[in-house]
């Protein structure tokens, strides 16, 4: 993977990120039954997504969390 993937692969988990808590609002407004269905994997796939996808992209390219959205593609 060079930093154009890792950029592009960024991109695409932050988007994913923000269905997912679009999801959330919305699974928050279900009545106790269905909230209780949904919200615990929804909350399950946004830990996965921030603490070891996104989190293992930064640790390879550090420059990528650091710099946000605005990065080029070079390693630091």
């Amino acid at each position: 993977m060079d930093g154009t993937q890792a950029t592009q692969i960024r991109s695409l988990l932050l988007e994913a990120a923000d269905a997912i808590d679009r999801a959330n609002a919305i699974v928050s407004t279900l009545d106790s039954e269905d909230r209780a269905l949904l919200a615990t994997p929804l909350d399950e796939i946004s830990s996965a997504l921030h603490f070891e996808l996104l989190q293992k992209l930064y640790l390879r390219y550090p420059g990528l969390a650091e710099e946000g959205a605005g990065w080029d593609g070079t390693m630091v």
